[in-house]
């Protein structure tokens, strides 16, 4: 006959985690043991009458991640925090009363565990994500405890998440992803990190998840065989150590690097792992499997004298065995337990480091608070598991994720050391600033006052400490050129209305119509060139000028560019003059690519003033108002000009590119073709000989004749 199981009811198993928790802290040996119980009481009376999308009681999730807490062989009040975690989100009981039952410490532990809640709309609820990680991340800062409990809380959600509708468990795998995996790996709580990763590719990506598991295991069946044979050779090459403990076990490649990869299951083994008893042992293996295979170049990592960020010590090595590398890695015992287990193996241990790990994190939320540029993504990103060990001169070491480069290095060690670099020594050769970082390499850094960021910098960067850095940078020296052009423009403004700029700006009446305005004067010129601020509606707001003044200047602008854009051969007089290149707050159209030389037209916006040749199409679309005069600077010396060239690549184009330049007897410098497409468009580098502004400008014009060439710039 079949046996029926039915299902323990769900009284008898609260009871039984209940139990299991007060079994791990005797009464004799706690004095927070009655406050354990409370909390317990607590728990189940406030979070009575609530059920759980599984049908369970809700009091069976705190349970749970109390359990987790106990079993990981943490202190009871981390339990406390774990049983009391969700009470404030989820009932009616207040931070105040809290406090008054557990003590201040208590309520504001509790707190940092409690979500923000979100007003209406997407971005503000993006806001009030960001502010519930700065709030979990102030009370980490606190007490270490709060993120322990945070993890152990998302452990159990994840291993119940199959209860939820599709796009719930879609958006909690994604954060659990990008925000809790990374900060478990920091914390070195691998066994941890491995079940939460598989879990969310798991949720993500479940078909693939599913397909992944079944080739893997197929994959460890067919090569059981040869796996143990490399054991046999391992064995056989430390077997002259005599006396020696060594326990040689194989490490097998997990589904989430399959899914994540979107790779072929082709192999199943990822390498292997040898137990030792000492820290000395380690290095005896090393060298006996050295003195045996052959070691692949540059495969070697100490992680013994250099431990990982997250605690993590071993050493690494790939052997050829036969023809083909295999990752050998060796640990002692005890460094076993802290690779696997990372801070609860010895978590009292480490509190102060990763206090000012997290401070960090709190740090690059600072740096764009109250900003538009906020973004998750950037502080997140930080959170990623740094591989690479780079070292200072004095032997300084700094962590780094792969792809890291010199400026990451310069930004690492202080902000205006990143501004300025210049390159570096890299094992005793001249480095770009751009250069990627090998493991292991000694820097120092070179620095220069001509050098500052652009915003080529961001795709040359790849911590988010150098990317705040840099974007905060050219955002002060945006506002700073917005500021500039602003007070350019106000000038001319009052010019027009034959006011004297200077005397004009010190009036007393117009600093007062500043202030009630609060506004400095510098931030109103910043106004101005980001057109937040119109100066003469401003003007004729506060009562600065008169009705006719004001009729007068809007006759003059933008009426004066209009009619220039209607085919009137004067331009208006210019406003505003600007270099061949433009800078962080005024940018050359790509739509059109002026050149010096070419008739222009400024088109005024909060992200700074755009340039467009005169028959641009896009001008077509501006508001009168934001329409500008501008010129170019004037600029008598000669000048080296690069010109690239956008073409359709036909026979005999070369000739004709030659003889513009023979015509107007220009030495070409330097030369470069390279073909874009299939389609026949190419991209031409032409490097000239210094030549003068009206010779150049000649050049310009001969090119633009030619039918293949479809844009300079």
């Amino acid at each position: 006959m079949e046996q029926v199981i039915t299902p323990e009811p769900s009284g008898h198993r609260l009871e039984k985690v209940k139990q299991a928790i007060l079994s791990r802290f005797p009464r004799e040996k706690n004095p927070n043991f009655p406050l354990l119980e409370k909390a317990l009481a607590d728990a189940e009376f406030f979070h009575a009458d609530q059920w759980r999308k599984s049908g369970e009681p809700a009091i069976i999730h705190p349970l749970r991640v109390a359990l987790l807490v106990s079993e990981a062989g943490m202190d009871i009040e981390a339990v406390i925090i774990a049983l009391l975690h969700d009470i404030l989100e989820d009932t009616e009981i207040t931070k105040a009363e809290v406090e008054a039952r557990y003590g201040e410490w208590m309520a504001a532990v509790v707190d940092g565990l409690t979500k923000v809640a979100p007003p209406r709309g997407a971005q503000r609820r993006d806001r009030a994500s960001i502010e519930t990680f700065r709030k979990l991340l102030h009370s980490t800062v606190k007490d270490i405890r709060t993120l322990q409990v945070k993890i152990f809380d998302r452990l159990d959600n994840m291993r119940d998440l199959g209860f939820l509708v599709r796009a719930r468990q879609r958006s909690i795998s994604m954060e659990t992803l990008l925000v809790y995996v990374p900060m478990v790996q920091r914390l070195g709580m691998q066994e941890i990190a491995n079940e939460l990763t598989t879990l969310c590719f798991r949720y993500l990506y479940p078909r693939r998840f599913k397909r992944v598991l079944s080739l893997l295991k197929e994959r460890i069946r067919k090569e059981q065989r040869k796996i143990k044979g490399t054991q046999s050779i391992l064995q056989k090459a430390l077997e002259a150590l005599d006396g020696k403990s060594f326990v040689i076990r194989p490490r097998y490649f997990q589904v989430s690097d399959y899914v994540f990869s979107q790779s072929a299951v082709t192999k199943a083994l990822a390498g292997f792992a040898i137990s030792v008893p000492s820290p000395e042992d380690c290095y005896t293996v090393l060298g006996a499997l050295h003195m045996k295979h052959r070691v692949v170049p540059n495969s070697i990592r100490d992680y013994i004298s250099n431990p990982k960020p997250n605690r993590h010590q071993a050493l690494e090595t790939q052997i050829f065995i036969g023809h083909e590398p295999v990752l050998i890695e060796t640990f002692s015992h005890d460094m076993e337990a802290v690779n696997r287990r990372g801070i609860l193996a010895d978590w009292k241990m480490s509190r102060d480091e990763l206090t000012r790990y997290y401070l960090s994190y709190l740090e690059l939320l600072d740096q764009f608070d109250g900003t538009d540029e906020l973004r998750m993504e950037d502080v997140l990103r930080h959170a990623q598991m740094e591989t690479l060990q780079i070292f200072t001169p004095i032997g300084e070491v700094f962590t780094f994720p792969q792809g890291a480069t010199v400026l990451d290095f310069a930004f690492a060690i202080h902000s205006d050391l990143g501004v300025h670099c210049d390159g570096a020594w890299v094992e005793g050769r001249r480095a770009s600033r751009f250069e990627e970082l090998k493991d292991g390499a000694m820097v120092k850094v070179l620095t220069s006052s001509d050098v500052e960021p652009d915003r080529h910098w961001l795709d040359c960067v790849r911590t988010t400490r150098a990317r705040m850095a840099i974007r905060r940078y050219l955002k002060t020296k945006t506002l700073r050129r917005a500021g500039e052009v602003g007070k350019k423009l106000f000038f001319a403004e009052l010019t027009r209305m034959r006011l004297d700029p200077e005397e004009f700006s010190a009036r007393p009446e117009f600093q007062k119509a500043l202030r009630s305005r609060r506004i400095s004067q510098a931030e109103f010129f910043r106004q101005i060139g980001m057109r937040k601020i119109q100066p003469r509606l401003f003007l004729l707001e506060k009562r600065l000028i008169s009705d006719a003044e004001f009729a007068e200047a809007s006759v003059q602008t933008p009426c004066g560019i209009l009619r220039y854009l209607q085919r009137r051969p004067k331009p208006p007089q210019p406003d505003l003059v600007i270099s061949d290149f433009g800078n962080e707050f005024i940018h050359l159209g790509a739509c059109c690519s002026p050149l010096r030389g070419d008739p222009i037209v400024g088109v005024q916006g909060e992200g700074g003033i755009f340039i467009h040749r005169k028959g641009c199409s896009e001008l077509k679309r501006a508001e009168p108002d934001a329409l500008l005069s501008v010129g170019w600077e004037a600029e008598a010396r000669q000048n080296p000009y690069r010109l690239n060239l956008s073409v359709a690549d036909r026979p005999g184009l070369i000739y004709k590119i030659g003889k513009v330049m023979r015509d107007l007897n220009v030495n070409i410098q330097d030369m470069g073709v390279a073909r874009v497409d299939q389609e026949g468009t190419a991209d031409i580098r032409i490097q000239v000989e210094p030549i003068p502004v009206r010779t150049y400008r000649k050049i310009v014009a001969r090119l633009r004749n030619i039918k293949e060439v479809l844009k300079i710039s």
